[in-house]
């Protein structure tokens, strides 16, 4: 087998595009996730949202239980 003559980069960062919550550019760098259908988006932002859900919902239960 022959030895490589070309030494392979040891850090490649690609732009990845947006993020779905803050409209940031992103690289593959951060920590993201990705979503079906191509959308990504950084995890904080992302655990964020799905925390403000979370309460929304409650609140909502409350609401409705109280009627």
């Amino acid at each position: 087998m022959k030895n490589k003559i070309w030494k392979k980069p040891s850090i490649i960062v690609i732009d990845i595009g947006k993020c779905r919550y803050c409209q940031k550019d992103m690289t593959n760098a951060e920590s993201f996730v990705a979503f079906h259908g191509g959308e990504k988006a950084h995890y904080e932002c992302m655990r964020k949202d799905d925390y403000k859900k979370l309460i929304e919902k409650e609140n909502n239960e409350k609401r409705l239980s109280q009627n």
